[in-house]
């Protein structure tokens, strides 16, 4: 029987998103808030507001609202609280709808710490209706020991309709000021005393967008500091690590005992050593209590405990390299979607603590578990970093589409009932290699059948396999998944029909991104970064299938985006050829780049 077979690609051409009209969930009716500021940098602030429900949304989002505090260093106490229903009438909120509790885990690990929440359940909340608070927050004891920090930043989804801020300031301590948005400004002084006031609105709001990059980089903002530099900032930190860091005699010989059992070497393999002994012995846990938020643990308690945050592993690492005689500093950088710093420092963004070596000007983040020496996790990358030891900013590698390689080949071979057998190996280098490692932890262990209709069914396939993959934490090997499977039809076989190029036991990702379907526009950077992406498959049919037709070759290069796809037929094998590169100098692409990626998309439709 001759089967006749028509191989096309699946068309990566979407409908664009069109987003109905965007409504604020909630509006800021009033929003006060004055703040007395101690010479000591301790604070008292009293906050009134008034928000107006205006969807249901607004309703789930906002019918109840948490307030946390550092129960050893700030108090918190709610005033006053009620709804003013559509039709006026008021209901306060009780003693009884107002709960504390303590604070909840995240990022899947163990976290002990003494912050609180206080939560005001408001009573019959719904569309239209106000709800009224009056908290009054005590910081009796600061974060750094005369300083005095505050951020304000706006939220664009939500319309404000009245927003002002008041300090009043004891002059022997001087802040600085910097805003965006806000208006005003220095008022008046006293004796003793310096008074200012800023006002905001903002009458229409937008929406999120997928992917968009940190509120911290986009919105207006009010910053005020009493720092006047990152150096400062750096001096403080300082302050609380350093000693934490110092090698004591414990430290020295852990440090001596794991380079004697790595062999030796140069300085950079014994900071390799060191590291490794660390993410491969020290477990993340964080402890915050009282100031545990900024100030780590000494390093010898680190050893012992076994746990550790990331201000624990930097300071057990920085205390391992000086006892090596190696030179490190903290630094202090974002761990989500914020890449620049705001104009005096206010420790937010800032929310991890990496380590940075001067005499290899590199950067290694101790808590990364999958991620070898040399390379730094992807929420890493591309950061400013406030180098506390050297006072002074830095910033992390981004990643470079010439040295962020995916190469994945494929061997199908489709049987006469239609079953398609396949063999794959997907390898990777450079930055990326630490996400795929990350991404297998999970499946180390599992069984695999479970792993393998796991892979299978996000590319909507079916079938039997096996993975192989580099064990994530086996540094000194390069990183593969190799793949043996055999997937169901996913065509009319035997017979006349048309077939897409299957995916199998591979990553997919040049098929992943026909899966990200471009906005009609933004309006705020987003993340992404540079990468290349080569595929070369090859597919056997049995010897009497008819092709009649194949996909024609593809070409494009247009604003830091090609796509390359060739595809050659001899007999009864066709063999296909694509390279995607990506590439952009940041971690993260101007809105601009929305409208590009249609252009670039359209490619796909000669495939």
């Amino acid at each position: 029987m001759v089967a006749k077979v028509i191989i096309v690609l699946l068309s990566l051409i979407y409908p664009l998103i069109v987003s109905a009209e965007y409504q604020s969930s909630i509006t800021l009716e009033k929003y006060v808030k004055t703040i007395t500021v101690n010479a000591d940098g301790t604070s008292e602030a009293i906050t009134e507001a008034l928000d107006r429900i205006e969807t249901d949304k607004g309703i789930t989002a906002f019918s109840q609202s948490e307030l946390s505090f550092i129960k050893g260093m700030e108090r918190l106490e709610i005033l006053d609280a009620y709804t003013i229903t559509p039709s006026g009438k008021k209901i306060k909120v009780t003693k009884k709808n107002i709960r504390e509790r303590d604070d909840s885990t995240e990022r899947g690990a163990d976290i002990f710490t003494d912050t609180r929440h206080k939560i005001i359940i408001y009573p019959e909340v719904t569309v239209g209706s106000k709800l009224y608070s009056k908290i009054k927050e005590t910081n009796f004891k600061t974060k750094f020991n005369g300083h005095f920090i505050f951020s304000e930043f706006a939220i664009p989804y939500f319309k404000y309709d009245y927003n002002e801020i008041n300090f009043i300031v004891d002059k022997r301590i001087k802040l600085n000021f910097d805003s965006k948005g806000f208006e005003g400004g220095f008022i008046k002084e006293t004796e003793s005393h310096k008074y200012y006031k800023y006002t905001y609105k903002q009458t229409s709001a937008t929406p999120s967008e997928p992917g968009m990059v940190s509120l911290y980089d986009t919105s207006n903002y009010l910053v005020v500091s009493s720092f006047n530099n990152y150096a400062e900032l750096g001096e403080a930190y300082q302050k609380l690590a350093k000693s934490k860091a110092k090698p004591t005699g414990f430290i020295q010989g852990l440090a001596d005992g794991i380079i004697a059992n790595k062999g030796g070497g140069d300085k950079r393999a014994e900071a390799k050593a060191l590291y490794e002994w660390i993410v491969n012995n020290i477990r993340y846990v964080a402890v915050y209590v009282g100031n545990g938020g900024l100030e780590p643990h000494d390093s010898e308690s680190i050893v012992k405990n076994k746990y550790g945050d990331c201000k624990d592993h930097a300071v057990l690492y920085e205390a391992l390299l000086a006892a090596r005689g190696i030179e490190s500093s903290p630094a202090l950088i974002n761990l989500g979607e914020a890449y620049t710093l705001p104009k005096y420092p206010v420790i937010s963004p800032q929310n991890h603590v990496i380590t940075y070596i001067p005499e290899f000007d590199l950067y290694v983040d101790a808590t990364a578990q999958s991620v070898p020496f040399g390379d730094i996790p992807f929420g890493d990358r591309g950061k400013p970093t406030v180098l506390t030891a050297l006072k002074k900013t830095g910033n992390t590698p981004a990643m470079k589409a010439s040295e962020n390689i995916v190469r994945t080949t494929v061997k199908f071979k489709v049987q006469p009932d239609g079953k398609i057998d396949g063999i794959s190996t997907v390898a990777v280098s450079g930055p990326i290699e630490s996400n795929y490692r990350a991404n297998q932890v999970s499946n180390v262990g599992k069984d695999d059948n479970k792993v393998t209709a796991e892979i299978l069914s996000a590319y909507g396939e079916t079938g039997t396999g096996r993975l192989q993959f580099t064990k994530p934490n086996a540094f000194n090997e390069r990183y593969e998944e190799n793949g043996v499977f055999t997937l169901d039809p996913i065509a009319n076989f035997p017979g006349p029909a048309a077939m897409t190029i299957p995916v199998g036991l591979t990553q997919g990702r040049i098929y992943s991104l026909s899966k990200d379907k471009p906005l009609d526009s933004r309006k705020y950077p987003y993340s992404c970064f540079g990468r290349t992406y080569l595929d070369f498959l090859t597919i056997e049919f049995p010897k009497k299938t008819k092709i009649t037709r194949i996909p024609s070759n593809v070409s494009y290069n247009k604003d830091g985006m090609s796509y390359k796809a060739t595809y050659k037929k001899k007999d009864n094998v066709i063999n296909v050829t694509r390279e995607m590169v990506l590439d952009n100098k940041n971690m993260f692409c101007e809105a601009e780049r929305e409208a590009q990626k249609h252009a670039f998309l359209m490619c796909y439709k000669k495939t």
